[in-house]
């Protein structure tokens, strides 16, 4: 009769398996220590060596020898049994490229909700690294001329492979999945987000709070910083200048955590043309609640919202209407409001609602902006071309967008001074300086003469009102404006090689306030040959590992040699 348990079946998980195989090496170990000395009692037993003096002199040397031993094999095995449940790392790296700085491993530790990081490629570290700089090269023109710019770029790759692998390491809610193209998996993503084009290297991250996900994706210029390499007659080539994944999928993480919702209003009742929908569909996928005011003529604005929208008006705003927006703005002198303006050229001039954003330092002319450069022109039509973030270091939007948008018909649009001393208006985006104001109407032959001055237009501007409330504290109100409403409605938003979408989400945030998830850090560099220690570095551990340690075991030795031999 067989016995009952021959039918059970024991299911066995990784981690108990470890746990089981870690006693079993222990009882191992410790069975084998106590062998050693059995036999070092036995020895000195032996009816052979009854000497006092040879038990004094050797008995001591053996048990000395049989406790460093002891001691070496329980340190080895306790620093093993420890990688396997904590993070034990050294990064001999310079500016500390193989690991994470410590604001980053505090909040990544403090995460308390299930995120799932899903990374576009194989999950294979040298295939990652092969095909990453493969598209590197072939889709996305990166400069690499001999086996050294190789090298240094698939360093950069590793660099993300290795960092991305730190998060899961630091808190087990953060689960981490590589989706090679080839797999059947890849194409369940790309259903679930039809409107994302992907690309090699691309870094999805979600999280679901309350039956809601928010998703951020991070792509090839959120992860690297890419500078411009040598120019030729087959155009501008480029290179990785520095790494930004631990910035960039810790404020992905950030954002996707955060169970702030922001309630915006969408001023409707202006605009005759449906100019809102790609907006509102970008703003429900980030967790903004969303209203619309769709009366022609405002009679209130509530304070619950965080921001309005105006959006391609082709009405004017009357007097009673633009004091109810300011009284919004100031929300009795405590701020902490915004207004979003997206304008269009092929809308009427609309002279009150741009005098009231003149006061905020915002000045519109009529016509339309112009590209003379056929080179920065979409498809030689010159009223489409490509418009550029302004270098501000103390700005994290400008910092962190990197690449350019396109755009058309953007109204003519600068800074200028605002109406009082507590507001500051600075350009975000900037058109090249080769642009010129033509009228409306234009053909396609039009060109412009010599007296149209090529001048720089702004076409993304930031208006900060600020003040201290009641307690001391700094209170800001925004006023966002975009030179053309296609920085989100036209087909251009959905090119993930172009800002367009990040700009926007970026301005809308700001302007309503969204907490600051931004976590910056210092980028990380590749500076030497070796990934894993520079020559000072493999030096240090040369001279301890080497000469140090050597020299300490002799010097241990003799000290003990001539205590026993004066004790003789």
């Amino acid at each position: 009769m067989k016995n009952k348990n021959e039918n059970n079946i024991i299911e066995t998980s990784v981690e108990s398996t470890i746990a089981t195989e870690s006693k079993k090496s222990f009882k191992d170990i410790l069975s084998s220590i106590g062998g050693f000395f059995k036999k070092c009692i036995s020895f000195l037993r032996h009816g052979k060596i009854r000497n006092q003096a040879f038990l004094k002199r050797g008995g001591y040397s053996l048990i000395i020898t049989a406790v460093v031993l002891t001691a070496l094999i329980a340190f080895n095995w306790l620093v093993g049994l420890l990688s396997t449940q904590f993070h034990l790392e050294l990064d001999l790296t310079e500016n500390a490229q193989y690991s994470m700085t410590d604001e980053n491993i505090d909040f990544i530790e403090d995460v308390k909700y299930d995120v799932n990081i899903t990374v576009v490629g194989n999950k294979d570290k040298e295939t990652f690294v092969s095909y990453s700089n493969y598209f590197a090269q072939e889709i996305l023109g990166m400069a690499v001329s001999n086996a050294t710019e190789y090298e240094d770029m698939s360093d950069y790759f590793e660099q993300t492979y290795n960092l991305i692998a730190k998060y899961k390491e630091y808190n087990d809610k953060i689960n981490i999945k590589y989706v090679d193209f080839q797999s059947p998996e890849y194409s369940t993503i790309q259903a679930e987000y039809p409107e994302a084009e992907f690309y090699y290297g691309d870094i999805i991250v979600g999280c679901t709070i309350n039956n809601n996900e928010r998703v951020k994706i991070l792509t090839f210029t959120d992860i690297y910083a890419v500078t411009e390499g040598s120019s030729s007659y087959y155009g501008t080539s480029y290179k990785i200048a520095s790494n930004k994944l631990e910035s960039a999928l810790t404020s992905a993480i950030s954002y996707v955590t955060s169970t702030e919702s922001k309630k915006v209003a969408i001023i409707s009742g202006h605009s005759t043309k449906p100019y809102s929908s790609a907006y509102k569909d970008i703003l429900l996928s980030n967790n903004y609640e969303i209203t619309e005011i769709t009366a022609t003529t405002i009679a209130e604005i509530s304070n619950d919202y965080d921001a309005i929208i105006i959006s391609a008006p082709t009405i004017d705003f009357i007097p009673s209407e633009l004091e109810i927006i300011s009284k919004f703005l100031d929300n009795d002198g405590k701020l902490n409001k915004g207004l979003i303006f997206f304008a269009d050229a092929a809308s009427p001039y609309l002279p009150n609602l741009y005098g009231f954003l003149k006061q905020w330092g915002v000045s519109i002319e009529e016509g339309v902006i112009f590209e003379t450069d056929s080179e920065n022109a979409y498809a030689k039509i010159k009223t489409t071309f490509g418009t550029f973030p302004v270098a501000l270091e103390d700005d994290k939007i400008t910092q962190n967008i990197g690449q350019g948008a396109i755009t058309d018909y953007n109204v003519p649009m600068k800074v200028c001074d605002p109406a009082t001393t507590a507001r500051k208006a600075t350009a975000l985006m900037k058109t090249t300086n080769t642009t010129v104001i033509a009228p409306l109407g234009i053909s396609a032959e039009w060109a412009p003469s010599d007296s149209d001055t090529k001048q720089q237009f702004d076409t993304v501007i930031q208006s900060v009102e600020t003040a201290r409330d009641n307690d001391g504290n700094t209170v800001t109100s925004y006023v966002m404006a975009f030179a053309s409403v296609e920085y989100i409605q036209s087909t251009w938003a959905s090119y993930k090689e172009l800002c367009n979408q990040n700009i926007v989400m970026a301005v809308s945030d700001r302007a309503a306030h969204v907490t600051d998830t931004d976590i910056t850090f210092t980028s990380k560099f590749i500076e030497n040959d070796s990934f894993i220690a520079d020559e000072s570095a493999g030096s240090t551990i040369n001279t301890i590992f080497v000469i140090l340690v050597p020299l300490l075991t002799i010097a241990f030795g003799i000290v003990i040699f001539v205590r026993r031999r004066n004790a003789r």
